[in-house]
């Protein structure tokens, strides 16, 4: 695995991206200023634990989120995007939308060090049903929020209008 390395934590804990292959890799090579913006925001964090969500206002406008609210007249579709197995839901005919919000995952390894497991603009959202990190909260949340149609890459077979969770 190759370890790109963003920062040592106060703790002296090293804090990686695996560039090539993670969630947080494929997100950084659309948007490669995000990168920045993770280093950005860890200096004020202190970090410990196994897994951590983190949510981090930057106080001014930082690129647009993907992530939009739906209803019941927004036409939707659900996909698998490339290199995943698990569906997304995703909205025709809608746009990304400015945020100020950063959302990264981190997870400790073996080491003790911390690797980012994903990244995005715009607020946290549990994982998409399915995931292997799938919470009580993935279905209801998902059934109300959406990808916008362009936010992905997506296996074109894998297209249905039914919901597959």
């Amino acid at each position: 695995m190759y370890k790109f390395m963003l920062t040592q934590s106060d703790g002296g804990r090293n804090v990686y991206i695996n560039l090539i292959s993670s969630s947080a890799g494929q997100y950084l090579s659309r948007r490669p200023y995000v990168l920045n913006l993770i280093k950005e925001a860890l200096p004020a964090l202190k970090i410990s634990g196994q897994r951590l969500v983190i949510e981090r206002d930057m106080g001014r406008n930082i690129g647009n989120t993907d992530i939009v609210t739906t209803n019941d007249k927004d036409s939707v579709y659900y996909a698998q995007p490339v290199k995943t197995k698990v569906f997304s839901r995703f909205a025709k005919n809608r746009f990304p939308q400015p945020s100020q919000t950063l959302t990264f995952i981190m997870e400790q390894d073996d080491n003790g060090d911390y690797e980012v497991l994903d990244a995005w603009i715009g607020p946290s959202k549990p994982p998409s049903p399915g995931d292997d990190h799938e919470t009580a909260d993935s279905r209801q949340y998902w059934e109300t929020h959406a990808l916008v149609q362009d936010a992905q890459l997506i296996q074109s077979k894998s297209i249905t209008k039914d919901c597959p969770y």
